[in-house]
């Protein structure tokens, strides 16, 4: 099976529940079988909003995704959305005559600034610009419910796996405030406030028993566990004093059979929580001279001809350190790259005093497994969803190359994805890949111009081989009228409407009130 190129004029999106890939080209969100390139459908946009999209996500159940992890399947129908800075549009792949659209989904209060699918496909949420609100919008209804003066639009909700509950980070009255809303209907079904200075996120449990908060770096390591009813279980604060804080909370990370808690702060250290006391069990440092006898060490190294592989590096290793700004002791002590495997086994981890160094820790033993030096700096780590002993590493190297360590590897491997067009920053992730043999891996490597699709071929014994003649799909190939969608099939899609539900905090009227109390009246003023 040959791996190929094809092109592209947005980052490619890759779907997590089936082999198929969405980008758009000339015009047309193109979806296409991961595992022989064929286009599937083809959709026409309009060309002012394929020019501006600037989004392409696919929805991914949380119960699925969890069971992905821990070797279950639960097969839903998908939906994509695209969106621009005003506008988003919803297509759902099993059914080609539906299509939903949501128009000015932020209203009058500036640009979206993040969008993504609810706890299920019929729902969207919009955050608009500066933080002024955060609309949940129903596809089955048609009708939006809007939260005010969201916190944070990428870590500052959270649904919970079990029941669908979502939990909203919101800022009144001079205090930090969690508004939990019930499933579907998405009414307030409770609130409590957090004993906080300036709480930057928070995230539910994968079981949905627990509630984690965590404080800005500026306000000090501290972290508060809450039940799922909002009551404050426990303060955890990283051996700091909560009298004179110092630096504080980088990532907070849950591992998918929720056994650990991981949170990382300014000491290039990840403190490891146990998830039912919630007490540091492990302290994982990232030294900056290597000298361990449990852990293999591997340097990446650059021949004459410019061909990459690794060496086992003789020990103690220095890894190449980012230099400070003269006078700033500060830059560079934090954790960049934190992510579980599936079952829990093993984490990965890249501290951004050494950026270019991958740290691979056994936890059963809490000792380093691998360490792995690069030439660059590490952009992103990705466990294979269903090979939980395989790492993804990208860096951000010139040539289009991906990184590769599996525990039964004798040596990491290092493999060149060819595009045919050099674009900018490139991105990685695995390929969904249940219809091929089971023992194939796929991963895409893409940038804004084209996208590879290479497959990893199982040759037993933990051995694994990547075939890489590449063919090149020339821009213009695909016909024209190829599935268009716009042509032959009625599309009406759902125009949502701006009828929605405001849901305010009552405060006291003696209360002073925050600075950016005028935000609420906007709405009013519409």
């Amino acid at each position: 099976m040959k791996p190929k190129c094809f092109p592209a004029t947005s980052y490619a999106a890759a779907c997590p529940q089936a082999p198929i890939i969405a980008a758009i080209h000339n015009s047309r969100l193109l979806l296409r079988s991961s595992i022989d390139g064929s286009v599937l459908r083809s959709i026409q946009l309009g060309v002012a909003f394929a020019a501006q999209c600037r989004r392409i996500k696919w929805f991914k159940s949380l119960q699925r995704e969890r069971n992905e992890h821990i070797g279950e399947d639960q097969s839903t129908p998908s939906r994509i959305l695209l969106a621009d800075d005003e506008t988003v549009h919803i297509f759902d792949l099993s059914d080609p005559k539906w299509q939903a659209t949501v128009s000015y989904g932020s209203g009058s209060t500036g640009k979206i600034a993040n969008v993504e699918f609810g706890f299920t496909k019929d729902e969207v949420i919009v955050f608009s610009d500066f933080g002024l609100k955060v609309t949940i919008w129903s596809l089955l209804t048609n009708r939006g419910v809007e939260v005010r003066d969201p916190k944070n639009s990428s870590c500052g909700h959270s649904f919970r796996p079990s029941s669908g509950h979502l939990a909203i980070l919101v800022r009144e009255t001079m205090r930090d405030v969690v508004m939990v809303l019930s499933p579907v209907t998405r009414r307030v079904e409770n609130t409590f406030s957090l004993t906080t200075v300036d709480a930057q996120g928070l995230e539910w449990s994968p079981d949905g028993n627990w509630l984690v908060a965590w404080e800005a770096a500026s306000a000090g390591c501290h972290v508060l566990v809450y039940t799922a009813d909002g009551y404050l279980f426990k303060n955890y604060f990283a051996g700091q004093s909560p009298d004179t804080p110092g630096l504080g909370v980088r990532t907070v990370e849950w591992s998918f059979s929720g056994k650990f808690l991981a949170v990382t702060n300014c000491d290039n250290q990840v403190h490891l929580l146990a998830a039912r006391s919630f007490n540091c069990i492990a302290i994982l440092l990232h030294a900056e001279t290597i000298n361990s006898l449990d852990a293999s060490v591997w340097q990446e190294q650059i021949d004459a001809s410019r061909k990459r592989s690794y060496v086992a590096a003789p020990q103690p290793a220095c890894p190449p350190s980012r230099i400070p700004a003269s006078g700033d002791k500060l830059v560079g002590t934090s954790i960049s790259h934190l992510t579980f495997n599936g079952p829990g086994s093993l984490l990965a981890s890249v501290a951004e005093s050494t950026p270019s160094t991958v740290w691979v820790w056994c936890l059963e033993s809490l000792t380093p497994h691998s360490i792995l030096i690069h030439h660059s700096f590490v952009k992103s780590l990705q466990w294979h969803p269903e090979d939980p002993e395989c790492l993804l590493i990208h860096c951000a190297t010139e040539e289009p190359v991906i990184h590769l360590w599996h525990a039964s590897f004798d040596t990491p491997r290092i493999m060149p994805v060819p595009l045919s067009r050099p674009g900018g920053r490139t991105e990685v992730n695995w390929v969904q890949s249940s219809d091929l043999n089971p023992r194939t891996s796929v991963f895409m490597l893409a940038n804004t111009l084209n996208y590879g699709l290479s497959h990893i071929l199982d040759a037993g014994e933990g051995d694994k081989t990547v075939d890489m003649s590449f063919s090149t799909v020339v821009e213009g190939s695909v016909p024209e009228d190829m599935f268009d969608e716009g042509n032959s099939m009625d599309l009406s899609p759902i125009k949502l409407s701006h009828e929605r539900f405001d849901m305010e905090l009552e405060s006291a009227s003696n209360e002073v009130d925050d600075t950016f109390d005028y935000r609420r009246h906007l709405a009013a003023a519409n």
